[in-house]
């Protein structure tokens, strides 16, 4: 990672708020697919660089615990979506995460392979195929047509086409942020 580490022994009160968001609770639950702090309590991932800026490290963290836990998105869709864009970027670290949460909510490998080839999974229900064109739509375009959006509306609702667009774009600016500070998954097999 280009900046360096904080020490968990030198941490703002600020900071150390946003540490334990990421330290404590289900983000750090056992059984969660993947961690975002080591077992020596340094964190990892977008946390890591966060906690740099702390008022925009709270906001950020807002905006990802509502994206991952408060949609009302099917879950292997979101995962979906978010490999998608991960793919698109190539984001080492996002494909590192996504691969085990999409796992978690039961993507197979040949589902993971596909989404790595940037094709459509056979056998997904109507609401992960319309997610999975609808991002791939946004990633390649930056939007949707006439067609796609009353297709998405149709399928999603548009609070839920809401939902799928901004987590897209939450997951785009992790990646940036990601490359940028060349922040790396553990060294682990993916």
């Amino acid at each position: 990672m280009r900046a360096d580490d904080v020490d968990p022994a030198a941490l703002s009160d600020e900071q150390r708020s946003l540490y334990e968001w990421y330290t404590t609770g289900r983000r750090a639950s056992p059984d969660s697919p993947f961690q975002l702090s080591t077992p020596s309590g340094k964190l990892q991932g977008p946390p890591a660089v966060w906690i740099l800026s702390p008022k925009f490290g709270h906001a950020l963290q807002k905006i990802g615990g509502a994206v991952r836990y408060e949609s009302e998105l099917p879950e292997r869709g979101r995962e979906i979506a978010i490999l998608l864009v991960g793919h698109h970027h190539r984001s080492a670290f996002e494909l590192y995460a996504h691969t085990r949460a999409g796992r978690a909510a039961g993507l197979t490998e040949a589902d993971l392979a596909a989404l790595a080839d940037g094709k459509e999974p056979t056998g997904l229900s109507d609401v992960e195929a319309c997610m999975f064109r609808a991002t791939r739509a946004v990633l390649d375009r930056g939007t949707l047509d006439d067609d796609e959006y009353a297709d998405a509306a149709a399928t999603l609702g548009e609070p839920g086409l809401l939902e799928l667009v901004t987590i897209v774009g939450y997951y785009n600016m992790v990646a940036w942020q990601l490359a940028v500070f060349d922040v790396q998954p553990p060294a682990e097999d993916a």
